[in-house]
């Protein structure tokens, strides 16, 4: 069953994708973001809400966790649009892969379309947890017109990959 619960919300994020108009998911400066942002929020939720559920009901966390990630989602993406959430995704990228990634890292962005709009990420240094993988928490702090919106995600790698994933 959670594996039918997987595939139903995988394909209900594609279907949502499909759907946008495409000179929505095209343009810069558009508000286009708030369906993809809560699609994206919803599964990275629900990945996680498995994921911290442990060996505890697997199905609740992953309803729980892509509930709470589409409200999220849902609110970055009305926000920032899909360029501004590239600079971000970059943003934070460059935070996790900085020289000297042992301790923690400091990225900004901005707008290229909009004044008033940018973001600070913050990495903080990495722990290596008793699973073997390096963990980093992430503070993404965006700024909309004056209005402040903070995030803060966690990223781990499993060794000897270097790539970080959402945990």
């Amino acid at each position: 069953m959670q594996k039918n619960l997987i595939a139903i919300v995988m394909v209900l994020s594609s279907l949502g994708l499909v759907l946008m108009p495409v000179e929505a998911q095209a343009k810069c400066g558009g508000n286009g973001g708030q369906v993809a942002g809560a699609v994206v929020g919803g599964v990275l939720g629900g990945l996680l809400g498995r994921s911290v559920a442990g060996g505890r009901d697997k199905t609740l966390g992953t309803v729980l966790g892509g509930a709470l990630g589409v409200v999220v989602g849902s609110r970055i993406g009305k926000s920032l649009d899909r360029c501004e959430q590239e600079k971000m995704a970059t943003a934070t990228e460059a935070a996790l892969n900085a020289k000297g990634s042992d301790q923690a890292s400091t990225q900004k962005w901005t707008s290229e379309t909009r004044p008033g709009v940018g973001g600070t990420v913050v990495a903080s240094t990495p722990q290596a947890q008793p699973d073997g993988r390096v963990c980093r928490n992430v503070s993404q702090v965006n700024y909309v017109d004056g209005q402040e919106m903070k995030d803060n995600p966690r990223f781990c790698r499993t060794p000897p990959s270097s790539a970080w994933a959402p945990a």
